[in-house]
């Protein structure tokens, strides 16, 4: 009898820092009411959002997250910039879609982990199709550009699969890409 005494002591023990582990989070934050809005858009090289482009001009693919959260966030920038937020694709007469490809090849960031999202704040990532410093910004990552050339006049797509990943110390947080895929034409 002695023994399962003990055993009973140890399984109640277990219970109980089981218990306290999931129930102390280090974060105060619920992510349900942490709210976040996404913008994801075709720019011209003016910055203006269009649904537009002539033929012969660069354009830029935008993505801003904004915050409404009055606590800091990260976004995981990495995973971010390794999804295929800039991939292209042109519609054709038969229904099917042609992969032109995304607007450059990789990105070396500084910051694996994240990037801050400040309280009631925004990030904000521009990649324009034909590599141009004056119209990129991507915070703490530098780019291996493609040879991208102009595009010829038609309609084109991005495809965006994964999901925004942010979080704030144990509390994660995924908004889906799916909702946010664009058509525009080049004219």
């Amino acid at each position: 009898m002695e023994p399962l005494r003990h055993f009973g002591k140890l399984l109640l023990s277990t219970a109980g820092i089981i218990l306290m582990a999931f129930s102390c989070n280090n974060s105060d934050v619920d992510p349900e009411y942490a709210t976040f809005s996404v913008t994801y858009n075709i720019l011209d090289k003016e910055g203006v959002k269009t649904n537009s482009v002539k033929q012969g001009e660069n354009f830029v693919f935008s993505l801003v997250i904004t915050s409404a959260s009055n606590e800091d966030w990260y976004v995981d920038h990495g995973a971010l910039i390794a999804s295929n937020f800039t991939e292209l694709y042109k519609k054709t007469s038969n229904g099917s879609d042609s992969l032109l490809g995304p607007a450059y090849i990789s990105a070396m960031c500084e910051f694996q982990s994240g990037v801050l999202i400040p309280a009631k704040g925004t990030f904000q990532i521009d990649i324009p199709w034909i590599a141009d410093k004056s119209l990129t910004k991507v915070p703490s990552c530098g780019l291996s550009t493609k040879d991208n050339s102009y595009l010829p006049a038609g309609q084109y797509i991005t495809k965006i699969n994964g999901a925004i990943k942010l979080f704030r110390g144990e509390v994660t947080r995924e908004i889906p890409f799916k909702d946010y895929n664009l058509a525009f034409l080049i004219q």
